[in-house]
């Protein structure tokens, strides 16, 4: 009967499941999550402030950075070896984009780099589930609200309200499920 369990951990882990200590911690995870969603309220409680574009550029480009600072700290997590390619290159496109964003003089320019950030981000998603399945949670849904958010901003290139509205969209989004599935204690015990 040992045996047999044995087995089955060893073709889990030759299949390429990812174990748990191949994951951030939960605390880790948190601080994307949290960064997620104070983006996502600052957006939605200041709806009175989006027709200013300098407004917009300016919660933009902080949401971007604290994503961009959220995976850095899961890039330079002592767990975290071995795995910090992935986390290191989303820190690295969201904090340029935060550079960017402010340097954007028309809506445009505005949607342009979110629609960049967020195809970019969304592909390196993929590719990090790629390479270690199961070490992205929620990849599916994170990389698939980030080819929606590149697809509804390039439509509303026009309208920086909407623009803001879909990153905030976005945030929520993300946020809610990374959110859950630091929780789930299901997957931990795989």
């Amino acid at each position: 009967m040992r045996e047999r369990g044995v087995m089955s951990a060893a073709a889990a882990n030759v299949s390429g499941e990812a174990t748990p200590e191949a994951r951030p911690s939960r605390a880790i995870r948190l601080i994307r999550v949290g960064v997620l969603l104070v983006a996502a309220i600052a957006i939605a409680f200041s709806a009175t402030m989006h027709e200013q574009l300098g407004f917009d550029l300016t919660v933009a480009a902080l949401a971007l950075a604290g994503i961009g600072v959220a995976h850095v700290i899961e890039a330079t997590a002592p767990a975290s070896a071995g795995r910090r390619t992935v986390p290191a290159l989303l820190a690295g496109v969201a904090l340029f984009a935060a550079v960017l964003v402010p340097m954007s003089a028309t809506a445009i320019g505005f949607a342009v780099v979110i629609a960049a950030w967020s195809l970019v981000s969304a592909l390196l998603e993929f590719l990090g589930n790629a390479i270690r399945p199961g070490s992205r949670p929620d990849v599916i849904i994170v990389g698939a609200s980030g080819f929606l958010l590149a697809l509804f901003v390039l439509l509303a290139r026009q309208d920086q309200v909407a623009i803001l509205g879909f990153f905030g969209g976005y945030a929520v989004i993300a946020g809610v499920f990374l959110g859950i599935s630091a929780f789930d204690t299901q997957r931990e015990s795989r």
